[in-house]
């Protein structure tokens, strides 16, 4: 293993809705479909959280960005300002939970229907050497099963408390700058808890010198820098305390 090598990862996440228009035009299109396709389904809000994991498993932060539809006012310019803030990450790796079957779809279908240039990470690969740059974690630990894990059940077997995972399945109103507030916020935590079930995912590979309390206090204390009015500040930090009373009773114990 080569332990020199830093791991440049940008976790993404988008969250996307039902578009009137394109579920109507469906139902023309195939009458006799009696469920909603994802083609019918636009950008709202994207979020990205750069992190960078060292050979030696030191942990390294950089932006928290996110754009919903409220403040950029079109699906077209969420998506766009998502694209162009890969495009200055084109070397490296984007890791998404469902991106392959969900995200990348929906992103795809805005750059055709708006004639935007995908992002490096997302377009398909046209050279055998090319290297991928897109890593659906969940598609990963799938690998040649049948079995698709959710996010928030495999967060929660790695500790992280159902305080911050409750609301992984609910519905945002979008009727104020505070719902549109809270759904970003939401976008934005996801980007954290892949980062965290990464974080576990690369110990689980046997990456050196990188230990879970550590590496996931020094993250969340990173997006909260960043974010200190995020709608589950409260939770995170939280969390993290329970991280590092967990650590003092490891040493105690030792």
């Amino acid at each position: 293993m080569d332990t020199q090598r830093t791991l440049s990862y940008t976790f993404v996440d988008t969250e996307s809705s039902w578009d009137s228009d394109l579920i109507a035009a469906n139902k023309m299109i195939h009458p006799d479909c009696q469920h909603n396709r994802i083609g019918s389904r636009i950008i709202s809000a994207a979020a990205l959280f750069d992190v960078d994991i060292a050979g030696d498993g030191t942990l390294s932060f950089g932006a928290l960005k996110s754009w919903n539809e409220h403040t950029h006012r079109s699906d077209r310019a969420v998506t766009k300002a998502l694209f162009d803030n890969l495009a200055e990450r084109a070397s490296r790796t984007v890791v998404t939970w469902g991106g392959v079957p969900t995200d990348q779809q929906i992103l795809t279908l805005t750059a055709m229907e708006y004639g935007l240039v995908l992002p490096i990470q997302f377009q398909e690969r046209t050279y055998a050497n090319r290297q991928r740059t897109h890593l659906d974690l969940s598609l990963a630990m799938k690998a040649g099963g049948q079995t698709w894990h959710h996010l928030s059940e495999v967060a929660y077997r790695i500790g992280v408390p159902l305080s911050l995972l409750r609301d992984k399945a609910r519905y945002f109103q979008t009727r104020s700058p505070a719902d549109w507030r809270l759904l970003t916020g939401h976008c934005e935590l996801d980007t954290l808890v892949t980062a965290i079930v990464m974080i576990a995912w690369r110990i689980a590979q046997g990456a050196p010198g990188l230990r879970f309390e550590p590496a996931v206090i020094a993250t969340i204390g990173a997006f909260l820098r960043q974010r200190p009015d995020q709608p589950h500040a409260i939770e995170l930090k939280a969390y993290s305390t329970d991280l590092e009373q967990l650590i003092g009773e490891i040493r105690q114990s030792g």
